[in-house]
């Protein structure tokens, strides 16, 4: 069994899923979780490779990972399969087939749409797609309002790729999460740089649950934004420029105060207020502050904790500039019979002095 992992088809389980094979599920700021299933092929007394036609791996079939935590099970991904990838060897000896699919949301990017959205604030047309979808919204209100009169809000794309550009606009993230009865949340929100760290990587010190950490930083990018633009109606001046995000600093200086000489760029958007550029502004330093880039790997059983993307983590022992909090915007979770793998990317938009 992958390490207590429980699979479920179609919102049952499957113990013949959990006998055997690994599991790799991937989850990321900004995309769509995937998962992989790996099984091993043999031939049936039939002399046919039956795994390969199983009907609970035909496309569209609804796949649930849970993995054990300390007050219950956790969901990592629930949704379609949408793919086999196999390898074949002569007598099937060394034969595998992977099951591939992403979460829910991979089923908002199936059909492009034309809809003009007027007198409504971006959160509200998000919660309004959202709703067609059967999602519990967690929806964080915007700034922008589109008048009909003025800039009404256009969609020419999927409804996935519209949600993804409004949160990009907005200097926000995306993502579909489930509990392990099932439900499922659409979040559209700021990252939560105000909660408390869902764990804590040590090296260097006694106690240590990662054995490496790799850090990279880069200050060459905007720390203010240029932005202005003519109200339509009135012809005043609407002013967007800004030098800050909005977001904490993880660490005691930010990446402004770190490389003070000016780094800007210019922001151009037809808006009908300040209020929208200003949070199209800030969405850019939201984007370009983490300058700060690390990744570490550990176990389940190790750390004591599960891991997910979009939340804060703390790294001691790293030295006085490098330790303190990070953000988590990825995690590959891999799982086998032996161990619950973590390959973590992370995140920093400061230090400390």
């Amino acid at each position: 069994m992958p390490q207590g992992a429980e699979i479920r088809i179609n919102a049952l389980p499957d113990p013949e899923l959990m006998g055997s094979g690994s599991i790799e599920v991937y989850e990321r700021a900004g995309a769509t979780t995937t998962y992989r299933l790996r099984y091993p092929v043999v031939v049936n007394d039939e002399g046919d490779l039956s795994m390969l036609a199983d009907s609970r791996f035909d496309p569209g079939s609804e796949v649930s990972i849970l993995v054990p935590v300390e007050d219950g099970n956790e969901c990592l991904v629930k949704g379609p399969i949408h793919g086999h990838a196999m390898h074949l060897d002569h007598a099937a000896a060394n034969s595998w087939v992977e099951i591939i699919g992403s979460d829910t949301s991979v089923a908002m990017n199936r059909e492009s749409k034309v809809r003009v959205w007027a007198d409504i604030t971006d959160s509200d047309a998000i919660s309004t797609v959202l709703s067609s979808y059967g999602y519990v919204p967690d929806v964080q209100s915007t700034a922008a309002g589109h008048a009909e009169d003025r800039h009404a809000l256009v969609q020419r794309e999927t409804d996935l790729e519209f949600i993804k550009r409004l949160a990009r606009r907005n200097g926000y993230h995306f993502w579909v999460t489930c509990d392990s009865g099932g439900t499922e949340t659409a979040h559209f929100r700021r990252s939560d740089l105000e909660t408390e760290p869902a764990a804590t990587f040590v090296i260097n010190l006694e106690g240590s649950n990662i054995d490496a950490l790799d850090l990279q930083w880069d200050v060459e990018r905007p720390t203010s934004i240029e932005s202005s633009d003519i109200d339509p109606m009135t012809g005043s001046d609407i002013d967007g420029a800004t030098t800050s995000s909005g977001n904490r600093a993880l660490g005691s200086v930010s990446l402004i105060e770190i490389a003070p000489d000016t780094r800007s760029t210019r922001l151009t958007a037809p808006v009908d207020d300040s209020g929208d550029l200003h949070a199209r502004s800030s969405a850019v330093l939201g984007e370009s502050e983490w300058f700060v880039q690390g990744t570490t790997n550990t176990t389940l059983a190790r750390l004591g904790s599960l891991v997910r993307a979009h939340t804060v983590v703390t790294v001691s022992g790293a030295g006085t500039r490098h330790s303190g909090d990070y953000y988590v915007t990825g995690v590959r979770h891999v799982i086998d019979s032996s161990q619950h793998r973590m390959e973590v990317e992370l995140s920093r938009n400061g230090w400390n002095t």
